[in-house]
């Protein structure tokens, strides 16, 4: 009688050490053997790259502190000069480096920053009256050559949200002003005002179409056989902004009516969501196995269940308690179909 081959993948290992119930030592031998855990070296360019990618966003942030407190004593000549050595400095270390290396993508990546730093102090220093989404704009459209010549994800990802911010500064200041709730939010902080800007489903579906447009593009061209477009963090990401900009929209329309919140074109994101949620759960389960997306699409669709159950059940304590129950009906569903697309993949594999 022959044996049945199986692949050796974490999934297999997990499940088989759970029904023959192997210890911890037994089940770590079993991945040893499987060469699923990682060795001392690979543990160590984790390390490396973690470290290599801290280290320089902590520079950039410390280049921007030392520029905060030290504004009012620092002229103009040397504003400018400090940042600009350091864009080259950056510039310099990537070429020497090489790009593809793991220093010369996080000095790319710096410098890329640094020149948004440099922007918001030109701005600041001759009060050019500019509004901020031309910062963002400028900003991506000067770091787009790097982007496309160093071919890493980090870079793109940073075009990406550049382009989200310009979309949302140019609609609230200049084709929508902020009013009322809106300029409340403004006072709480930047990035409560941003998240509070996708209440206007207007603006929403623009930065769905945008978002939408950019996972595409990644996962078609990631499908391609680009080697640096293969991680996995930058599209999910963009597929959670993405699924975000029309789930709360969604939701400010089911429950929100009654608190004053005025919402164009209504009908439209709704349908969006849905069309974004059956995709992904095509495209995720059956051509590009994606668990987390999977996961925020579940979640996306509990927390509009949950927002239409709550404005027409919620009375009483009964009505509490009988969501409560709800609730946990639908994660206990989401995390055992999440459980049974996990074992479909690794029996396919």
């Amino acid at each position: 009688m022959g044996h049945a081959h199986i692949n050796a993948n974490y999934a297999n290992v997990v499940e088989l050490a759970s029904e023959l119930a192997l210890d911890e030592n037994a089940y770590r031998r079993a991945l040893e053997i499987a060469k699923l855990a990682p060795d001392r070296s690979d543990w160590r360019l984790y390390v490396d790259r973690f470290l290599m990618a801290v280290g320089a966003l902590l520079l950039v942030a410390g280049i921007t502190a030392f520029f905060a407190w030290n504004w009012a004593d620092l002229s103009h000549a040397y504003k400018f000069a400090l940042i600009q050595v350091g864009i080259v400095a950056a510039v310099v270390i990537a070429w020497r480096l090489k790009i593809d290396s793991l220093a010369g993508r996080a000095s790319l990546l710096g410098g890329s920053i640094l020149v948004g730093v440099l922007l918001a102090v030109y701005g600041q220093v001759y009060q050019t009256g500019a509004d901020p989404y031309g910062l963002f704009l400028a900003w991506a459209l000067l770091i787009l050559p790097w982007a496309i010549i160093g071919r890493q994800s980090g870079l793109w990802f940073l075009v990406v949200i550049l382009v989200n911010l310009c979309v949302v500064m140019y609609w609230a200041q200049v084709l929508y002003p902020p009013e009322g709730r809106w300029t409340l939010a403004r006072l709480l902080g930047p990035l409560f005002w941003l998240g509070t800007t996708v209440m206007d489903s207007r603006l929403a579906n623009v930065l769905f179409i945008l978002n939408g447009a950019a996972l595409v593009a990644w996962e078609f061209v990631a499908a391609r056989g680009v080697t640096w477009l293969a991680g996995r963090w930058a599209p999910r990401l963009i597929a959670l902004i993405t699924l975000n900009v029309v789930v709360i929209p969604t939701v400010i329309i089911i429950i929100g009516e009654g608190l004053g919140v005025r919402a164009t074109m209504k009908a439209l994101s709704p349908v969006l969501m849905v069309l974004a949620f059956a995709a992904c759960f095509y495209y995720y389960q059956y051509r590009k196995h994606d668990l987390f997306i999977l996961t925020c699409c579940l979640a996306g669709t509990i927390l509009v269940i949950m927002s239409l159950a709550v404005r027409h059940l919620l009375d009483d304590f009964g009505s509490s308690l009988l969501l409560a129950m709800l609730l946990i009906v639908m994660v206990s569903a989401a995390a055992y179909w999440l459980r049974h697309v996990s074992r479909r993949w690794a029996e396919q594999s």
